[in-house]
């Protein structure tokens, strides 16, 4: 049974391995990505907007435009709904998906058929293993796991917050 147990959780660390690591937008490269990934899926709690303070991400908000200006399109999606989440869709001109279910959500089709695009065009950046990275696996995107801007988080979620530290720790030794 215990042999059992390990297995399965061996099978879902291999599962939620993203694409790619990231701590900063800056570590993408606008050119490269524009071209084989036209469509972005942006997480935004934690990812561009802090938690805590709810400030934004001025970074992940500059590299988003400039990637706008080559000709990508960025969508943003969200578990959670905030009215920054809103004024930070309206500054860059893109879609907003608030209370999105991920990694289950069934805006992923939407979207997908809004633009015309198949999983091949799209990228997900996000910071939380089970929810945006598993999201694009299901889906077959390409996923890009940025890591979190604050480590503060709901209380739920401290225990899934340290897995995932030792998990993308682990990944990074080994990509």
């Amino acid at each position: 049974m215990i042999e059992e147990f390990w297995y399965n959780v061996t099978m879902l660390k291999s599962i939620l391995k993203p694409n790619r690591i990231i701590a900063s937008f800056s570590e993408l490269p606008l050119d490269m990505l524009v071209g084989r990934f036209p469509l972005a899926l942006v997480d935004c709690d934690n990812t561009l907007i802090f938690k805590t303070s709810h400030t934004i991400n001025e970074e992940g908000i500059r590299w988003m435009l400039e990637y706008q200006e080559k000709g990508g399109t960025v969508v943003l999606i969200s578990n959670n709904a905030h009215p920054i989440f809103k004024t930070l869709a309206q500054h860059l001109e893109c879609e907003l998906y608030e209370v999105a279910f991920k990694p289950v959500s069934l805006y992923y089709r939407k979207i997908l058929k809004q633009h015309h695009r198949t999983a091949q065009d799209v990228m997900v950046i996000g910071d939380q293993l089970l929810t945006d990275i598993l999201g694009g696996k299901l889906h077959h995107f390409y996923t890009i796991y940025h890591k979190p801007l604050t480590s503060k988080d709901v209380g739920y979620n401290g225990v899934i917050r340290r897995i995932e530290k030792k998990w993308i720790e682990d990944y990074e030794q080994h990509m």
